[in-house]
Formats: C-alpha cells, sequence, structure tokens
C-alpha cells in the first residue's frame, strides 16, 4: 500500500470528534447511533495498516458491516417480538400509579390538617406561636413528633407524584413515535399527560401548607409580636372557637374533596380500560365502612358522571355557609378601625396584621374547588372516547405526523426552546402578545445585522468559530484526543502487532463509550465499569472451572484453535483472558479520566453553577409570562383558549415551553448535584447542600408560579355558577382590576428583575448589586385593605374570583419569601 500522507494520517480523529459532536448536540435521539458509528471507525481505522491491498480491506470492512447488522436486527426481533415492551404499556403503568399516587397525596394531606385545631388555635399551635416569633422548626427539632412525620409523610407523597409525573412526560415523549396496536391514539395519551397535570398542579400547591404556614410564620413573626398587646392577647383567645370552626371547616371540605376525586379517577381507569371492575369492588369492600360506601357515589354506576357532577355542585353550594360559619373571620385584624382614623383621604392608614387563617382557608379551598374541576374534565374526556367508539374496538396506532416532521428535522426540540449562545428577553410585553412577529433573541451586541451580500455571506464564518469553540465540539476533541492516545500505537511499525495481539482495541471501545461531558459523571461511570469488569470475571472464572472445563460450547472449541486465531489475536486461557480485559477496561478508563480533566476539567460542579443561573433566568422568563396572564385577566381578555390567534393561547402556549425547559433543568441540576459528590474536593469541599437548597427553591417558585398562571387561565372552566354569580364575580374582578392596574407595585416587575440579577450572579460568578428587596407580603391585598377594606370581606367568598384572588396572593407571597430566602 502506499505511505499514508500527514492529512491521511489526522483523518481518524476528525471522524471521531465529528461523531462525538453530534453525540453530545443530541444525546437523547443520536447517543447509540453516534457510539456504534465511533466503534465501528475505530476498529476498521486501526486495522487498516495490516491490509495489504485494497481488496483485503473491503473485505474486512463488509463482514464487520454484515456483524454490525446482524447484531442490529437481532436486537430489533427480540425487542418486537420476544415480550415486546411498548413506551404506550409504560405510559398506561404511568397513569394507573398516578392515581393510586394521588390518592396517597390526598390522604396525608388529611392526616396533616387533622392537627389544624392546634395548628391554628392551640397553645403550641403554628398561627398562635406566631405571636412569640417561634416557627414550625421548633417542631422539627423533635424528630418524633407526630406533626414532623405527618409533614414528612406528606413532603415524600408530593415528590414522588412529581416523579411519577416526570416519568410519564418522559414516556409520552417516546409514545409518540411508536407503532402500536391498541384503542388510544398517541394525541389521546398526550391529552391525559395535560389533564394530569391540571391535577397535579392543585394538588402541588395543597401539599405546600407546610411551607406555607413555616414561611408566613418566619416572615411575619416579628412584624405581629411588635404589635400585639396584653388587651389583643386576650382577643386571640376569645377567638379560638372561630378558629377551631376553621379547622372543622377546611378538614370537611377536604374530606369531600378527597371522597370525589378518589371516586373520579377511579371511574376514569374503568372507562379507559385500565382497570376492572373487579379490582374497583374489592377495593371499596377493603374499605369496610358500609355507611360511607352507601352515601359515596360508586365508579361502577351507570350515571356516574351526571351524580359526580351533582355532588360537584352540591359541593361549590356549601361555600355559600362560609359567611354565616365564620362571620368574624377578616383578612386583616384591623380592618374594622380603619374607616374610625380619619376622614380625611389624605390620612395614611397603617399596615395591618394579616390574618393567616383567612387566607389559608380559602387558598386550600379554591385549590380544592380546580382539583375537582380538573377531575370532572378528565372524566368527560374518558366519556368521550367511550362515546365515540374509541374504547369498543383496537386498531394500528401511527405516530404523530409532528413527530414524523422531528425525525426529519436538524433542529431539536432543545434548540428550539433555548439557544445556548444568546438569550431570550424574560419580561412578556402584553401589548406584543398581540404581534404577529417577535424577535427571538437580543441583538449581537459585538455585530450590526449584515447589511450587504459580502457581510450576509461570511456570517458562515461566525457560525463555524461558534461551533469549534462550542462545549459540544470539545467535547469531541477530548473523545477524539483519548481514544488515539491508544489508537496510536496501530499506526507505529513497533507497536502495530501489539496493539493488535493484546487487543488494545478493548481500551479504544472504553474510552468512547465510557467518556462524559463533566469529570464527576466520568469517575462514576469508571469506577462502576472496572467494579462490574471485576465481578464478571470472578463470575466467569467459576462458570468455567465449576463444571471442571466440560463446557457444551465455547467459540474456540467449535471453530477450532487456527480459525480462532486467524485474526491475529492469539488464544488466551481463561484465567489470562479475564485478566486481559479487566486490565485493558482499567487502562480505558484512566485514559479517558485524564483527557476529561486536561486540559482543564469541566467539572460538575461548575456546570451545576452555570445550569442554576440558567434556570433562574428560565424561571424569570417563566413569572414574567404568568404576570402577563393575570394583567390579561384583570384587564377580561382572557378567552377560552380555543382561538390560536389570541392572546391568551399565545400566552398558555409559551408558558407551557417554559415550564417544560424548567422541568429538564431542574432534572439535569439534580443529576449534576447527585455527580459532584464523586469529584475530588480539591482547593475546598463544595456547598452540595447550599445548591440542593436552591434547586427545591426553585422547584417550590415554580410550582407556585405554574399554579398562579393555572387559576387565571381555567378560572371560568365551570359552568355551574349561577348567572347572579358571575355577575357579581365579574363585578368584583372589575373593581379589583380597577384598583390593582393603577398599583406601581403591580407593574414594578420587580421580581422578574430580581430573578435575573440572581441568575447573572451566579452564571458569571459575580456579586449581588447591592440593595436588593423583594417587597411586602400579600402585597395587593395590603393595597385593596388600605383603600377598600370591603373588598376583602368573607361575603365575597361565593365569587370565584375573589378565591382565586386570594390564591394568587398566597402564591405570590410564598415567591416573595422563597426569593427573600434566596438573598439571605
Amino acid at each position: 500500500m502506499a505511505p499514508q500522507t500527514n492529512s491521511n494520517n489526522s483523518k481518524p480523529s476528525k471522524l471521531l470528534r465529528v461523531a462525538n459532536t453530534i453525540r453530545a448536540w443530541r444525546p437523547m435521539e443520536l447517543q447509540d447511533p453516534m457510539v456504534a458509528f465511533s466503534i465501528f471507525a475505530s476498529v476498521t481505522i486501526t486495522r487498516a495498516g495490516t491490509f495489504v491491498t485494497v481488496s483485503d480491506g473491503l473485505a474486512f470492512v463488509s463482514r464487520l458491516l454484515k456483524g454490525f447488522m446482524i447484531g442490529f436486527a437481532i436486537a430489533t426481533g427480540v425487542s418486537l417480538l420476544i415480550l415486546p415492551i411498548t413506551s404506550r404499556r409504560n405510559v398506561f403503568h404511568d397513569i394507573k400509579g398516578y392515581v393510586a399516587q394521588i390518592d396517597a397525596v390526598l390522604q396525608s394531606q388529611m392526616a396533616f390538617v387533622e392537627r389544624t385545631p392546634q395548628l391554628l388555635t392551640g397553645g403550641q399551635g403554628l398561627l398562635n406561636r406566631t405571636r412569640t416569633a417561634q416557627t414550625i422548626r421548633d417542631v422539627e427539632n423533635n424528630p418524633g413528633s407526630d406533626l414532623e412525620a405527618r409533614k414528612k409523610q406528606l413532603t415524600a407523597s408530593i415528590t414522588k407524584l412529581n416523579a411519577l409525573h416526570g416519568k410519564l412526560q418522559s414516556d409520552l415523549f417516546y409514545a409518540n413515535d411508536e407503532f402500536a396496536w391498541g384503542k388510544l391514539s398517541a394525541s389521546d395519551l398526550n391529552r391525559i399527560g395535560g389533564l394530569l397535570r391540571s391535577i397535579l398542579l392543585p394538588l402541588a400547591g395543597m401539599a405546600q401548607l407546610p411551607e406555607v404556614l413555616d414561611m408566613i410564620i418566619k416572615n411575619e413573626g416579628s412584624r405581629e409580636n411588635d404589635r400585639v398587646s396584653d388587651g389583643e392577647r386576650g382577643d386571640e383567645l376569645l377567638k379560638q372557637s372561630e378558629m377551631e370552626k376553621v379547622s372543622g371547616t377546611l378538614h370537611d371540605r377536604l374530606a369531600d374533596a378527597t371522597s370525589l376525586t378518589t371516586g373520579g379517577l377511579q371511574y376514569v381507569l374503568l372507562a379507559l380500560e385500565l382497570a376492572k371492575p373487579k379490582q374497583l369492588e374489592s377495593k371499596r369492600n377493603e374499605s369496610g365502612d358500609e355507611e360511607s360506601k352507601g352515601e359515596a357515589i360508586s365508579p361502577l354506576d351507570s350515571n356516574f358522571t351526571s351524580r359526580f357532577e351533582q355532588e360537584m355542585s352540591k359541593y361549590f353550594e356549601r361555600r355559600k355557609e362560609l359567611p354565616r360559619s365564620l362571620a368574624s373571620l377578616e383578612a386583616f385584624s384591623a380592618s374594622e378601625k380603619v374607616d374610625d382614623i380619619s376622614n380625611d383621604s389624605r390620612a395614611v392608614i397603617p399596615d395591618s396584621d394579616v390574618r393567616q387563617e383567612f387566607f389559608l382557608i380559602l387558598y386550600m379551598g379554591h385549590l380544592q374547588e380546580s382539583l375537582l374541576n380538573g377531575v370532572l374534565e378528565l372524566i368527560k374526556f374518558a366519556d368521550s372516547k367511550v362515546a365515540d367508539g374509541t374504547m369498543k374496538k383496537s386498531g394500528p396506532i401511527f405516530p404523530m405526523q409532528n413527530s414524523i416532521r422531528g425525525w426529519l428535522s436538524l433542529k431539536s426540540e432543545k434548540d428550539k426552546s433555548r439557544g445556548s449562545d444568546s438569550r431570550q428577553p424574560s419580561q412578556a410585553n402584553p401589548a406584543s402578545i398581540h404581534a404577529e412577529d417577535e424577535p427571538d433573541r437580543f441583538p449581537d451586541p459585538e455585530h450590526l445585522p449584515p447589511a450587504n451580500l459580502l457581510e450576509k455571506a461570511s456570517t458562515i464564518i461566525r457560525f463555524i468559530s461558534h461551533v469549534i469553540k462550542s462545549e459540544y465540539s470539545i467535547f469531541g476533541f477530548r473523545v477524539a484526543a483519548a481514544a488515539f492516545s491508544v489508537g496510536i500505537l496501530a499506526f507505529l511499525h513497533q507497536t502495530q502487532n501489539f496493539f493488535i495481539r493484546q487487543r488494545c482495541i478493548w481500551a479504544m471501545i472504553v474510552i468512547v463509550i465510557g467518556m462524559n461531558p463533566t469529570s464527576g459523571q466520568s469517575m462514576f461511570g469508571f469506577v462502576a465499569r472496572i467494579v462490574a469488569t471485576a465481578v464478571s470475571l470472578v463470575l466467569s472464572l467459576v462458570v468455567w472451572y465449576i463444571v471442571d472445563q466440560k463446557t457444551p460450547g465455547v467459540i474456540v472449541r467449535k471453530l477450532g484453535m487456527e480459525v480462532a486465531t486467524s485474526n491475529g489475536q492469539p488464544y488466551y486461557p481463561i484465567y489470562i483472558f479475564g485478566p486481559y480485559k479487566l486490565a485493558a477496561v482499567a487502562a480505558g478508563c484512566a485514559i479517558s479520566f485524564f483527557w476529561v480533566i486536561f486540559p482543564y476539567p469541566i467539572t460538575a460542579k461548575s456546570t451545576l453553577r452555570k445550569s442554576v443561573g440558567r434556570a433562574l433566568f428560565v424561571l424569570a422568563k417563566f413569572y414574567s409570562c404568568m404576570h402577563t396572564t393575570v394583567e390579561l385577566w384583570l384587564h377580561g381578555e382572557l378567552s377560552n383558549g380555543q382561538d390560536t390567534r389570541s392572546a391568551s393561547y399565545k400566552l398558555e402556549t409559551s408558558g407551557h415551553k417554559i415550564f417544560k425547559e424548567e422541568m429538564m433543568l431542574l432534572n439535569q441540576l439534580r443529576t449534576y448535584s447527585h455527580f459532584s459528590t464523586y469529584e475530588p474536593p480539591i482547593g475546598g469541599k463544595f456547598p452540595k447542600e447550599t445548591y440542593d437548597h436552591i434547586i427545591s427553591e426553585i422547584q417550590r417558585m415554580l410550582t407556585s408560579m405554574a399554579l398562579m398562571a393555572h387559576t387565571t387561565q381555567h378560572l371560568n372552566v365551570s359552568s355551574r355558577e349561577t348567572e347572579s354569580s358571575r355577575n357579581s364575580g365579574e363585578r368584583w374582578v372589575s373593581q379589583l382590576a380597577s384598583i390593582a392596574l393603577q398599583s406601581a407595585d403591580f407593574h414594578s416587575h420587580s421580581l422578574t428583575s430580581l430573578l435575573c440579577h440572581l441568575s447573572a450572579s451566579l452564571a458569571n460568578a459575580q456579586p449581588l448589586p447591592p440593595y436588593l428587596s423583594v417587597g411586602d407580603s400579600f402585597p395587593l391585598a395590603r393595597h385593596l385593605q388600605r383603600i377598600d377594606g370591603e373588598l376583602l370581606s368573607i361575603r365575597h367568598v361565593q365569587d370565584p374570583a375573589f378565591s382565586a384572588f386570594v390564591t394568587l396572593e398566597v402564591l405570590r407571597s410564598v415567591v416573595g419569601f422563597t426569593l427573600r430566602d434566596l438573598l439571605r
């Protein structure tokens, strides 16, 4: 063969670099294809020097290709024909687990709420201890306390439900791409996933009750402790009976909502053929309470949906009893004294103490109503599938049209949702929502838009430079450099035979398969591979010698020594071959780790810090989107979301995309945080607990913001309100809008700016600017109380907009409390 030039010698490394750059670019779709390509290229390239003629090389490539194709064919055939497991089956399993976990969350919520008489009124009650500036952490100091155990149970149950929701979304992603035989289409499964999300959000808000209590106490305790006098302490004792009524009302309404939710979800499983009637009947028999079974509606009833709607109507009607049973419950403790301060409009009205119990009972009540509305929507969807004949017979299921387009598209979903080199504006302008065209990214601070043909043509040079210096290309370079640190032996005359005879290709394959972008992930993978290889070595020796080497079939014995060694690799007995394999794996892992940290390491710690900054910026975009949704609600411009050109539809679509992006980022943050524990603490320990706390705070703010958007977008979903109730609600909203839209705090977007400051500070490792503040808790409620205290009267509880406003204020305060905690 002709001697290779320097250009030819560099081409193999370029192939591996390009392949692994593409692998890092789209890991979900191209991980396995690029690994297979890299292995094929590595084996072929390192063997090229042993071929005397071109035909020998082509014959080797042909045999290797046939081996790959046979392997792919066997894997495909086994996955399709031998006990096939589809993503659709995983989705159905997730849905059944989802329903069971919802019941577990509600039961944990009821167990926690049972302690509300002590929480709200008793000597150790949370809201009573506000007056002495104590917090729920006093209870946490006693791990054996009943309150702490119930709180942990509630937190664990909602965390498991969130994990199930993430798994469901992941399985839906692959279910959209499947050819299958069944009844429910891919669009039906996506619709079920969206409806379950509408149930998850209210549940997540209800499960935040312990954190809400803790935050209110910690942040409002000092304010109230300074204002409470001895006379007011006496009034506090007189109102204990009223607080007991609050606790009883909260518990009773939660019990009714739990019963309806459980029955409704069981009916959905029955209608969608995910559960059998015998299973539901056995569960009802296990309860053993014949009296309660006689009163509750059964999912086995033929007219279940109509009875469910009747029970929901009764549930909403009982809301009218709250003003009579809780007549003295007020939003602020000093509201009765406002009119007596002065008749002068210029008089300054002091801030009043927030009556947390007022806000909490309306907050919990509204979330329970939102939960029931979500369950009803799911029931109606299940009925529609039965009515249109979908559930009568099975048929072929084809991938969604968008999925097929995605296969042919070069732009990934991840690239559509975000750009790695530029940030999108964090503030959503209500006026721009109506515009057809919006800029996708900020202008380049170093370049004006290209003005002529030469400047437009030269943008390809900038594109190439961006690709070369990207993190994807750097990872591809590291993989190629690590692989050819071993592969170079195959190109040197003195070491070529050694490379082939001692099977050094194994080390190259380990490098290609095992390298990861961060040192923490790589260290974990390397240790796991070495340990697994050592264990397999021990098992191989056991399997070989336990039968006294009398095995039914071994490759060398079947093919013969001459054929088995015809590829230039000598035969070794098992006690030598096994350690050779272990040594090759260990060497490959060591070389890989060297190139992960050289010339500079990309650690999970630094990646975690930058990703947290990114997550805070995406959260700022989501908050701005949510704030604009609330603003459109106050303007009365929110439609039913069916018009694809309406502002509300665009906002809801954008909000869902940003929410999905943030959930993906949170999963990445937890992964990086986990792998940071495998990195050596060079120069000092990594503050993992601090970052884990920030991640949990981001999750809490995301849940609160999503619930705020959900509250306004689904306020008018229910049609069970009377015409007079709707008119009353519209009047209340108009009064609220006239005051809120003139408030400087409402238009300040201070929280969006603060989130952007936090994002930039973490991403660039720079200190925050001075004098940042979060603002007051319940800001709009305090503003309304100063202007017109009657707007916050318990008499307005029949208006859905009133309870929605209270819910928004509680969630807005939770976001503010969380940001205040982050600033500390």
